[in-house]
């Protein structure tokens, strides 16, 4: 069976109904954070309150994931999933009030508080129901290059859908919407969901949550910096647009980089066993880099720009793919749902921090904003770096090791 075929089996394991909910329910965690935004702004008339509240939103999410994960891994998918969906969909209920009434004050960090701590990593449970469910690795691979387009779609596409309801209706309506895909397709999938992984789970002995986290960290570090990329890029493309009078498009060529990520995570299935996975990080965050930093030359045309985001999405996906697949190694007996959650958290800290800090460099001039994305391309190779010399290192122990067996 060819590589790609593999894909023709995800929904011989898992119905493609089940799929098809699974990408719904998890497209409110991408708009949740910039729907927050949108709303709080215009209802205060503040941006300061509307990044403020944002900030409550992002840190909450982030911190609640991984201790989510742990909760999973304990109690079963199906329980924690059935009791948070109805609290998240009435936090988000709750926030569309506050927003909708320009409420300032505790009552409005609270919203923002309880929308982000109990928002569900949807992507990371469905990886680690994968994780249990795949046959051998090359179904794994294909399961995860999957996971990983979806993601980057709903990422990419999570923001647009938040603009356009913003622009076609009212502020909050990103919000309304977020709500009632929570309702709609978060609770059927969380009463879908698995009671256990595997039924041994209940008598497994489980690593500290420090400790699941410190295994993973390469992967998490990927992630972050990936996120970064996400968010830099985002903001430099805006400024671009805006410094080119045309900021309606910004939102569309910003877009082009997700279609040709998610199109070689799809492909990524594809790339041979034999390619190690310090190679293919190293690959990707070097072609990241390349690319981005590129991209700044572009800047009298946004068609060039989209060119060139086109080329560095080509990196991304599957770098994201092999971050997941780095955790899924990485990750102790008994640490699944932590460390596929923290992945999440890992992400949305660092499309956090790169919109922030390429937000103030791009006041500066576009460019500024893309070079801060290479960067993030610089650590991955760094990371990169560091899993090659640790597989050796491995390696070089596991055949002294052999001499005298």
């Amino acid at each position: 069976m060819s590589a790609l075929a593999q894909y023709k089996v995800l929904p011989q394991i898992s119905s493609g109904s089940a799929m098809a909910l699974a990408v719904a329910a998890r497209a409110p965690y991408a708009m949740i954070p910039l729907g927050t935004m949108t709303a709080v702004t215009a209802s205060t008339g503040s941006v300061a309150t509307g990044g403020l509240a944002t900030a409550f939103t992002s840190i909450a999410l982030a911190v609640a994931s991984p201790l989510i994960g742990r909760w999973a891994d304990h109690a079963g998918q199906r329980f924690v999933l059935s009791l948070l969906t109805p609290i998240n969909a009435l936090s988000l209920l709750l926030l569309v009030y506050t927003s909708a009434t320009g409420t300032e004050g505790t009552l409005l960090w609270l919203a923002c508080l309880l929308a982000g701590g109990t928002s569900l990593p949807i992507g990371s449970f469905t990886r680690a129901r994968w994780v249990a469910m795949v046959g051998n690795n090359r179904q794994l691979s294909a399961a995860l290059s999957y996971e990983s387009t979806v993601d980057e779609l709903v990422f990419v596409l999570g923001p647009a859908l938040v603009g356009v309801a913003a622009s076609a209706a009212i502020p909050v309506a990103p919000l309304i919407v977020a709500a009632a895909l929570v309702i709609v397709a978060g609770i059927p999938f969380a009463l879908t969901a698995p009671t256990r992984l595997d039924p041994m789970e209940a008598h497994t002995t489980r690593p500290s949550i420090v400790s699941i986290l410190a295994a993973v960290a390469p992967a998490i570090g990927i992630m972050m910096c990936i996120g970064a990329f996400f968010g830099s890029v985002q903001t430099a493309t805006t400024e671009r647009a805006l410094e080119l009078g045309s900021p309606s498009v910004a939102g569309l060529v910003y877009a082009v980089m997700g279609i040709g990520s998610a199109v070689m995570a799809l492909m990524a299935v594809a790339i041979p066993e034999s390619v190690r996975t310090s190679t293919r990080v190293l690959v990707g965050g070097l072609g990241m880099m390349v690319f981005i930093v590129t991209t700044t030359a572009a800047s009298g045309s946004l068609i060039l720009t989209a060119a060139g985001l086109l080329i560095t999405g080509l990196f991304v996906g599957p770098t994201m793919v092999t971050a997941f697949s780095v955790t899924e190694k990485l990750a102790p007996s008994g640490g699944t749902g932590v460390a596929m959650t923290s992945m999440q958290s890992a992400i949305t800290i660092g499309v956090s921090v790169g919109s922030s800090v390429g937000g103030g460099l791009a006041a500066t001039g576009a460019g500024h904003s893309y070079l801060f994305a290479g960067g993030a391309g610089l650590i991955i190779i760094a990371i990169g770096v560091a899993l090659r010399v640790a597989g050796n290192v491995r390696r070089e122990r596991t055949s002294s090791s052999s001499k005298f067996l």
